[in-house]
């Protein structure tokens, strides 16, 4: 089934054979950016991927999304506070993935284990052993997520940070995100890390000719995108929402994704007296429909709360509100002021109902300010291309597969 519009397939020249490349993902390949982005790309060049992910609602076991063959292995996703349930999921998933590449040894050039967990790359063990070389591309840190939902369980963040240490000896190569977590996972490894960063694609994420404007006094749509978990503050946004809706009547948030966040946002929003105010989704938006959903939002919110985790983060959705022209209101991180200057986005530091209200205050009531704020994140934006970054993703296959240009 086809989800969006793919670049037109570039065929093979005729001194090489495309590269077969396998991935794995302990996600829903439909709404994951990231994946998404680095397949369909290979695929664009003339190569064939293969992509073993979760299964994904009303989704074929084997699949064919914009050139990409996605088998969906038996096992859901699971979001929640119990780290015996998340150990059991990257299990499980592992063993499954482990014995689908184990019967097929020399399927691949290049087997790709995409993060978390890092420790997803031991399930290509028996290609590994057949000479194919593997990569490990780190989204985000396990030990971050862990340190951030388990504070306190030390036997199981230290076993965590083990298995980090050794995936990375055990992969061939690493590649990750930006250039924080390069710097770290070099000082662990003592070897090369590359970046490949997740920048948004401009086949989908298409900057608008002209700001979307609202009139203060009618509707403003506040919007937020991706992982609905407690951390990422949405109950805090919705709290300064209903008091904004005081001088801002017409003000809505606008929520796509999904999460164990969702129940107590729905009961939090139908608390405040405003649940006709918080739309929330009904079911899981593949990426092209994410990106329609945003065509008629205002502002973006990245409402985030500081934790091990967040702290290190660049978050996808604020780079994909700044190339389509959205002024963000956003936390405050290391990573994050290291690409956005104080004039490209709003921040709140720290994010919580009193500084969101202020920050939505603001925005709301002056356009202008939020325009101007919105193109100066568009500049930013224009050096962070995924037309620039694929370059440097289809070098790192290249290498690994010892295949020139």
């Amino acid at each position: 089934m086809t989800l969006s519009a793919p670049e037109k397939a570039t065929p093979p020249t005729h001194d090489r054979r495309p590269l077969r490349i396998g991935m794995i993902v302990v996600s829903e390949y439909e709404s994951d950016p990231r994946v998404r982005r680095q397949a369909e790309a290979l695929v664009a060049r003339g190569d064939e991927v293969t992509v073993v992910a979760l299964a994904a609602p009303g989704r074929p076991e084997i699949d064919v999304a914009d050139g990409v063959k996605v088998v969906h292995l038996p096992t859901r996703k699971y979001r929640g506070s119990s780290a015996k349930a998340y150990l059991s999921l990257y299990g499980g998933f592992g063993a499954r993935a482990a014995r689908w590449l184990a019967s097929r040894p020399r399927s691949f050039d290049l087997v790709q284990a995409h993060s978390m967990p890092e420790a997803l790359v031991f399930a290509a063990v028996v290609p590994r052993l057949f000479g194919t070389p593997l990569l490990l591309d780190v989204h985000d840190l396990t030990s971050k997520l862990f340190a951030s939902k388990f504070a306190g369980k030390s036997k199981v963040l230290g076993a965590i940070a083990a298995s980090e240490k050794a995936s990375f000896r055990f992969a061939r190569e690493v590649l990750t995100v930006h250039e924080p977590y390069a710097d770290e996972i070099r000082a662990w490894t003592k070897r090369p890390v590359s970046v490949v960063m997740n920048c948004p694609d401009e086949r989908l994420f298409v900057p608008r000719p002209e700001p979307l404007r609202w009139d203060p006094a009618g509707e403003v749509v506040f919007s937020y995108h991706g992982l609905v978990a407690p951390r990422h503050g949405l109950v805090a946004a919705t709290e300064a929402l209903a008091r904004l809706r005081a001088d801002f009547p017409g003000a809505r948030l606008q929520v796509r994704g999904s999460g164990d966040g969702l129940e107590e946002l729905g009961a939090r929003a139908e608390a405040l007296g405003i649940a006709d105010a918080v739309d929330l989704p009904t079911k899981l938006y593949p990426l092209p429909e994410i990106v329609k959903e945003l065509a008629k939002v205002h502002i973006g919110l990245v409402p985030s709360q500081l934790d091990p985790w967040t702290d290190g983060v660049l978050p996808t959705k604020l780079m994909e509100y700044a190339m389509l022209g959205v002024p963000v209101i956003t936390f405050r991180n290391p990573v994050i002021t290291r690409y956005f200057p104080d004039d490209a986005v709003r921040y709140v530091d720290p994010a919580n109902p009193d500084t969101l209200h202020e920050a939505m205050r603001e925005l709301a009531g002056d356009p202008d300010r939020a325009f101007a704020q919105a193109a100066r994140a568009s500049e930013v934006m224009a050096g962070l291309r995924w037309s620039e970054q694929k370059k440097h993703y289809f070098a790192v296959a290249d290498r690994l597969t010892a295949r020139r240009g």
